[in-house]
């Protein structure tokens, strides 16, 4: 199964290591191509994935760190994982927005789109 995680941050790595662990094949987008470089050289820059964990899932072959959209192609599961930042008390949806509007080519019929970034209830359905 082909998992795509969007965000690399202290959410979206852990869920890729625990994928890659269970035998998935994960391409981890991160929108920062520094910090996908990072990643891509076994260096974490998130507390809970150390450099070890990140070199190990690196070693698997199944574990793709990268900033490059394209690689979300024929995917089975996405998982957008990115920041939800607070303006005057509410949730910025913008990079939900974001990650929606790249996901939507490689979406097919069949595929899965979780949202597991911090929101409101319906943001799903309202926003997706």
């Amino acid at each position: 199964m082909k998992v795509v995680i969007v965000g690399q941050g202290y959410v979206g790595l852990p869920v890729s290591m625990r994928a890659v662990e269970i035998g998935h094949t994960v391409v981890g987008l991160e929108k920062d191509p520094r910090r996908a470089a990072r990643l891509a050289s076994a260096d974490s820059f998130v507390e809970d994935v150390s450099d070890e964990a990140l070199g190990a899932a690196l070693g698997t072959g199944r574990y793709t760190p990268t900033s490059l959209i394209a690689e979300a192609k024929d995917f089975d599961v996405a998982v957008i994982t990115v920041p939800t930042p607070l303006r005057e008390g509410m949730p910025d949806l913008s990079f939900i927005e974001i990650a929606a509007q790249e996901l939507a080519p490689y979406v097919t019929s069949g595929s899965t789109v979780i949202l597991e970034s911090t929101t409101y209830p319906g943001t799903t359905e309202q926003l997706m």
